[in-house]
C-alpha cells in the first residue's frame, strides 16, 4: 500500500516546494547556538579525506548548518537518506529511522521513530541525535526540530542527478565521509556514462510517458531525476515542457502519442491498459506499457538511481542492451 501512496505524497510535497519557491528563497535558519568556547566554524571543503570540526555545510534548502563535532548519533526520517548513510559507511551511527526504511537489510535492527510526515518528535528526542536528516517538504517538522527541540537538522532534497551528486558530497563533508562520498558519486557517474555511451548508438529517440499517479494524471517534467533518466536513457519525455512533478491532462498525452508508457506501479499499469480512450495510443497498441522494475530505484534519490536509469535505458532501447 505504501508504494501506491508514496508517489502522490512525494509528488505533492515536491509540487508544493516548487510553488513555494516561486515566492522567493526560503529564509535561512540558524543552527542551534554553539557554546562560547567553540571555534569559529570552518568553511566546508569540497575535497579531502577528513573533515575538521566544527564545520559549516549548506543543506539543500541553502541553510548554513554548523556541525560542532563528527556526528555519532544520526536519525534519518526518510528511506533515501538512510540508504545514503549506509552507502557512505555510516550505518553504525544511525540510531533512528522511519517505518518505511527497508534497505539495506541491516536497517531492520535499528529502532524506528515511526512515520516521517510528520515524524514522531518524542521518539526522535529520545534517540538523542546530534544530527537529523530530513527530506524536502518537511518545513513544519524542520522548524519544530530546530526551534523547539534545538536539534541540528540537515535537509537533502535533490531533484536531479547533478543535485544528488552535489548533496552526497556535502553530506560526506558533514559526517566525515568525504572519501566514501566521492567514491559513491564517481561510481554513479561511471554507471551513467556507460548508459550514455550505449544509447549514443541509437538511431532514434522514442517518446516516453511516465505516469506517477492516475487521479489526477501526474507525471514528471523538467527538473526531476526521472526526467533525467528518460533523457539520459535516449528517450524524449513527452512532458518535458512541464516542470517538476506535474499534473497533466489526457489530451496532452494523446497529442504526444508516446511510443513507450512506463507506470510507477502495477496498479497504475493496469489502469493505463484499461482506459478505452487510450487503446489507440501507439504504446498501448504495440504492447509497450510497462511497470517500473523497482519503484525504489526511481523514487529514492540516492546511489540506486543508476539502477533506475539502467531500467529506463533497457526499456527505451532494448536493442542496445541484449
Amino acid at each position: 500500500m505504501f508504494r501506491r501512496m508514496a508517489f502522490p505524497l512525494i509528488a505533492l510535497l515536491l509540487l508544493l516546494s516548487v510553488v513555494a519557491g516561486c515566492g522567493g528563497a526560503a529564509p535561512k535558519e540558524t543552527a542551534p547556538t554553539q557554546p562560547a568556547t567553540a571555534q569559529k566554524p570552518a568553511p566546508a571543503a569540497a575535497t579531502g579525506k577528513q573533515t575538521t570540526y566544527p564545520v559549516t555545510v549548506k543543506d539543500d534548502l541553502g541553510r548554513d548548518v554548523t556541525i560542532p563535532a563528527e556526528p555519532k548519533r544520526i536519525v534519518s526520517v526518510a528511506p533515501s537518506n538512510t540508504e545514503l548513510l549506509f552507502a557512505l559507511g555510516k550505518g553504525s551511527v544511525l540510531v533512528g529511522r522511519s517505518d518505511f526504511d527497508d534497505y539495506p537489510a541491516e536497517v531492520a535492527s535499528i529502532p524506528s521513530i515511526g512515520g516521517w510526515m510528520p515524524p514522531n518528535f518524542e521518539k526522535i528526542v529520545a534517540a538523542k541525535p546530534d544530527l537529523m536528516l530530513l527530506v524536502g517538504g518537511s518545513d513544519d517538522a524542520r522548524k519544530k526540530l530546530v526551534e523547539e527541540y534545538k536539534l541540528n537538522v540537515f535537509v537533502l532534497d535533490p531533484q536531479t542527478f547533478d543535485q544528488a551528486y552535489d548533496g552526497i558530497k556535502r553530506l560526506g563533508v558533514a559526517i566525515n565521509a568525504q572519501e566514501a562520498a566521492e567514491k559513491v558519486v564517481a561510481d554513479m557517474q561511471a554507471a551513467v556514462k556507460e548508459v550514455t555511451d550505449k544509447v549514443a548508438k541509437a538511431t532514434a529517440k522514442p517518446k516516453v510517458y511516465y505516469e506517477v499517479w492516475d487521479e489526477p494524471l501526474m507525471t514528471v517534467g523538467a527538473g526531476t531525476y526521472i526526467d533525467d533518466m528518460i533523457r539520459i536513457a535516449g528517450g524524449i519525455n513527452v512532458a518535458a515542457d512541464t516542470k517538476g512533478w506535474a499534473t497533466v491532462n489526457a489530451e496532452l498525452i494523446a497529442k504526444a502519442n508516446p511510443d513507450i508508457i512506463i507506470a510507477s506501479s502495477a496498479d497504475i499499469e493496469g489502469k493505463i491498459k484499461a482506459r478505452p480512450t487510450w487503446a489507440e495510443f501507439k504504446a498501448v497498441k504495440d504492447g509497450k506499457v510497462v511497470v517500473v522494475a523497482d519503484a525504489n530505484h526511481v523514487s529514492r534519490p540516492g546511489p540506486r538511481l543508476v539502477l533506475g536509469l539502467q531500467f529506463f535505458a533497457k526499456t527505451i532501447h532494448p536493442e542496445l542492451f541484449k
